[in-house]
């Protein structure tokens, strides 16, 4: 997802270290699996297809939690942003349709808060690199699924079951 769909005539703010922070904690705040899912796709530049089978999830589901990463620390995102996120993940996927692409085409013409939106989409996806390295640096998204993403209860589970197997009553 790093290439432009669009040619962009607005370069990066000067002052993009200042929202780095902002941007930061708000990837922390995200599910461990959205964040997953997005530092494959940013950092290591894998496309949804082989992030989806890297990780085991449907394809719908990784474009769900990238859209899910874009949209991340924007308060409550107004609709052209919304559908501006969606389009330019959907736009990414290998799944993408012919006429998928010229409902996108039009839903751009409609409106220039459109094109405003779907610009605004692609500067914060290049404006999201800086915060990506600092949660990734460690490189544990690599590592598989996220065992504990759903709050310890796969382990709870998995101790719960060992119990009931040990005290002899799970036939």
């Amino acid at each position: 997802m790093t290439r432009m769909l669009l040619r962009l005539h607005t370069p990066l703010p000067e002052h993009a270290a200042d929202s780095d922070a902002a941007l930061l904690l708000a990837l922390k705040r995200l599910p461990r699996a959205a964040q997953q899912v997005f530092l494959l796709s940013r950092l290591d530049q894998l496309a949804q297809a082989r992030v989806a089978t890297r990780l085991g999830l449907p394809l719908r589901s990784v474009e769900r939690l990238m859209v899910q990463a874009l949209l991340a620390g924007q308060p409550r995102p107004d609709g052209p942003t919304s559908q501006a996120a969606r389009w330019y993940v959907r736009l990414q996927s290998p799944d993408v349709t012919a006429c998928e692409r010229i409902d996108f085409r039009r839903w751009l013409d409609a409106s220039p808060n459109h094109l405003q939106a779907f610009h605004a989409t692609e500067l914060r996806w290049r404006s999201l690199y800086a915060p990506a390295l600092a949660l990734g640096r460690d490189g544990w998204y690599r590592k598989g699924r996220a065992a504990l993403s759903l709050g310890g209860c796969s382990i709870a589970a998995a101790l719960g079951m060992a119990v009931l197997v040990l005290l002899g009553l799970w036939t």
